[in-house]
């Protein structure tokens, strides 16, 4: 007989019974006890044979029990950080969002997509990251998402233009422009 159960349950088996004519009183015995692990983390086939004989010695054939156990349920992920606001000229700081998962004990994060939309002025944009986690057997949460947000809220700054000072006609006037930043 042969059952798949879902990572990280443990296979739990159910021992054969035997009759016999004339024994009352037969054996059962296991007779192995064998593991193959799977092609990811957590998987694996368990298969376990048994036997059963009388007080005369006579034999049975085996019988076996296979339970597969296989892993079908997505990580989990989450952010440490959500959508945040940050002024020109900082540059984004992302955190790397959490996984974890029953059967990976290190599930990937995955970037799903990185994109920067600028804004409507110059050194201001929107920076957003979704991100996926992924385990040894392939199975993807939900994306989860950041967005940062670059602003200018910041007045530049102008030097003093020329000093002020009189002029004879018929000279013109010459000014010193300031600078700003």
């Amino acid at each position: 007989e042969s059952t798949a159960i879902e990572c990280p349950a443990t296979p739990e088996f159910t021992a054969p019974t035997a009759s016999d004519d004339c024994d009352s009183n037969p054996v059962v015995e296991l007779i192995s006890d064998e593991t193959l692990e799977g092609e990811c983390a957590g998987t694996y086939t368990r298969t376990q044979t048994w036997v059963a004989y009388d007080a005369c010695g006579n034999y049975s054939e085996t019988v076996s029990q296979t339970i597969t156990v296989v892993d079908v349920t997505a990580p989990s992920i989450s952010l440490l950080c959500g959508d945040t606001t940050i002024t020109c000229p900082s540059e984004p700081v992302f955190a790397q969002p959490t996984a974890s998962d029953d059967c990976d004990s290190n599930p990937a994060i995955i970037v799903v997509s990185d994109e920067t939309v600028d804004g409507p002025c110059a050194g201001t944009y929107a920076r957003t990251i979704v991100w996926a986690a992924q385990d040894a057997c392939g199975n993807m949460s939900e994306e989860v998402s950041q967005t940062i947000t670059v602003v200018d809220e910041t007045a530049p700054t102008i030097s003093a233009a020329g000093e002020s000072t009189t002029i004879e006609c018929p000279a013109t006037p010459e000014f010193t422009a300031p600078t700003a930043s």
